[in-house]
């Protein structure tokens, strides 16, 4: 555990000087998505609202605070692939690891096609396939106990966001694990040992986005966690450098 904390504590000394780049980031991203996050509630009221629901507010600033809350969420998301970068360098720093980046701008175009790719096919699944056929079960489960739908803005719309940001990032999956195993920062056997913990961990993660909800709604968010978890496993398998970890090249010393 010591070591762990002392391993953490190098390399977040090593992050501090980039700590400002990714401020600058992150500011400059919620500065800027701040403008089109009005437009955005609205498509997303327009696309997802079930017909009969209702919207409403209940504070002054609750329609300001989801706006801000949304352009948050997307300089996160802009940010991320910064912040990605620089704790590789430094765990690549560490532990005298190569930056396989350095290989070629190949592998980096399309590790960087495949990330867009993938969150943008997660991001899909989300706004298109599940959400719609959630919302609705949950708003027809409520009209059939004679409750009136009517949503707080910034609750729905927040949902509704995370929920699209978080499969984005699920559906990411492949492309991490894969990457991490090829670098010999995650073993394999590793990953199938911990199978069933991970397995735990999903089902936990379902029951925070989906709270109060019933088992099947729980189930619409889980499954395809797992689905993407043994697709990654199977990908790490055959393209994944098992309990291997890459030399630092003598002749740069």
């Amino acid at each position: 555990m010591s070591e762990a904390i002392e391993n953490l504590s190098a390399i977040l000394l090593t992050l501090r000087n980039k700590l400002l780049v990714i401020a600058a980031v992150l500011f400059t991203g919620i500065i800027v998505s701040f403008q089109f996050t009005s437009p955005l509630i609205e498509r997303m009221k327009n696309d997802l609202l079930p017909e009969g629901a209702k919207l409403v507010y209940v504070s002054p600033l609750e329609v300001m605070m989801l706006e801000l809350k949304l352009s948050i969420i997307i300089g996160l998301l802009i940010t991320l692939p910064i912040i990605a970068f620089y704790v590789y360098r430094a765990i690549s720093k560490r532990y005298s690891i190569q930056i396989p980046i350095s290989i070629g701008k190949g592998q980096f175009v399309f590790l960087s096609l495949a990330v867009i790719f993938m969150f943008a096919l997660g991001a899909a699944y989300s706004y298109v396939l599940m959400l719609p056929l959630f919302l609705k079960f949950l708003y027809m489960d409520a009209a059939d106990s004679g409750v009136t739908a009517t949503y707080s803005i910034f609750k729905f719309i927040s949902f509704i966001a995370t929920t699209t940001a978080i499969f984005g990032l699920v559906f990411e999956l492949p492309v991490v694990l894969t990457f991490l195993t090829r670098n010999g920062f995650v073993k394999y056997n590793t990953l199938v040992t911990y199978r069933k913990h991970i397995y735990v961990l999903v089902m936990f993660i379902a029951a925070v986005i989906t709270p109060g909800a019933d088992v099947f709604s729980q189930m619409m968010v889980a499954v395809p966690m797992i689905i993407f978890f043994e697709i990654s496993m199977v990908i790490v398998r055959i393209l994944g450098v098992k309990n291997k970890h890459p030399q630092p090249d003598s002749s740069l010393s």
